[in-house]
């Protein structure tokens, strides 16, 4: 393969690239990562389509402002990812890379203006094109920051796959560099060389096609993780929603009375929760059962689980966990709430029902948490701020 028909078909992936991300951005159109990648792969055909026109058929300069738009085009392209993947990754940008653009076509401009060879140019492409996949790189190392981060996988496929693709276009680049010094008669056309062709077009298609699917695989991944959080997780506050907490609590419970093991179960109610809302309004309501939730969270350990029951009822599960630690859970979940302190200025508290499978017990989901809620009406008839332990074991 010659070299206009390996740049040929580059130009060709990075506009199918294009395309794609073009699409993702007309169905997404509040996504700016799409609208940036999508960018990206036009600027690359169009640069490639350029360079192309930029010289004639013995490799010398025939087109000087094509060859700048092509180059600055080329340059434009990686930046645009680079930026598409820190908008994904929910982090600003700034205005210094389109400078850094600028920059860049003047000083490719200068070297054109004096003529300078194809090697010599070719040196100042390979360092600003390195500078943007190192960029690339630590975008994709870094990942999501901030507290949504937990909502997905540290590591994925598709991140993984990008990582790929962007050490091929840095080794690449590398080999190319360290090469033009010694041999620069492999890279300059019309008589490149097969292996000018291949570190110049084959394997940079080759990382474009993987760092597109990268692009595409990561936010799909998220896509994914986001739907499967909206089926289980309850939007106000955090925590499992019903469905999915009965879920996992069936599978706690099953393993625990296959196991023999201890199991408790804490039913959580909002002390005067009508109250906060007929006296400072249904919004102020919703911030303490958020801030509740994400309370009672931090007093849970990582194999726990915690969900909301409904309305302002929490379940929580505790493997493990036998009648003495249920109830220095009970008193932690109440001293957690009792000092916390809310918008609305006023304290809140909370009255909890604990029960214990005891080992060798058998006991479905259904009534253990019937227990649990039997123990909570006592704490809360019994003047609330209490919990109280079911299974005839008071407090």
């Amino acid at each position: 393969m010659n070299a206009a028909t390996a740049s040929i078909a580059l130009a060709l992936v990075q506009f199918c690239g294009g395309l794609i991300m073009a699409g993702l951005f007309m169905n997404m159109p509040k996504e700016h990562c799409t609208r940036l990648w999508a960018l990206s792969g036009l600027c690359g055909a169009a640069g490639i389509c350029l360079m192309l026109v930029g010289y004639n058929h013995m490799g010398d300069v025939w087109n000087p402002l094509a060859l700048l738009a092509g180059n600055t085009g080329l340059f434009s392209c990686c930046l645009l990812a680079w930026a598409g993947l820190r908008s994904f990754y929910q982090r600003r940008t700034g205005w210094w890379p389109w400078l850094l653009v600028g920059f860049y076509a003047f000083l490719f401009s200068l070297l054109l203006l004096y003529q300078v060879s194809f090697t010599q140019r070719s040196y100042l492409a390979l360092v600003a094109l390195q500078l943007t996949f190192w960029l690339a790189l630590g975008e994709f190392a870094r990942g999501m920051s901030g507290p949504h981060a937990q909502r997905y996988a540290r590591w994925s496929f598709g991140r993984c796959i990008g990582i790929v693709s962007l050490l091929i276009f840095i080794s690449t680049h590398v080999a190319r560099f360290v090469l033009s010094f010694s041999h620069p008669e492999l890279f300059i056309p019309p008589a490149m060389s097969n292996i000018g062709v291949a570190l110049i077009y084959l394997i940079p298609l080759s990382g474009s096609l993987l760092f597109s699917v990268s692009l595409m695989m990561i936010y799909f991944e998220r896509l994914l993780a986001d739907r499967q959080r909206l089926a289980t997780e309850d939007q106000l506050t955090g925590a499992l929603n019903r469905r999915e907490l009965v879920r996992c609590g069936e599978l706690l419970l099953a393993r625990a009375v296959e196991r023999k093991s201890v199991l408790a179960l804490a039913f959580i109610d909002v002390d005067h929760f009508k109250q906060i809302n007929d006296r400072h309004g249904h919004l102020a309501g919703d911030r303490v059962l958020a801030g509740i939730g994400a309370t009672l969270a931090q007093s849970c350990r990582p194999g726990d689980v915690l969900g909301r029951y409904g309305g302002e009822e929490f379940c929580a599960v505790f493997p493990g966990v036998d009648h003495d630690q249920a109830c220095q859970i009970g008193q932690r979940l109440l001293e957690s709430v009792r000092t916390q302190r809310f918008e609305h200025g006023h304290p809140v508290t909370i009255s909890v029902g604990l029960a214990v499978l005891q080992p060798g017990n058998q006991r479905s989901w259904d009534e253990l948490v019937h227990e649990a809620d039997l123990a909570l009406y006592r704490a809360k008839n019994e003047g609330r701020n209490a919990y109280r332990m079911a299974m005839s074991f008071g407090h």
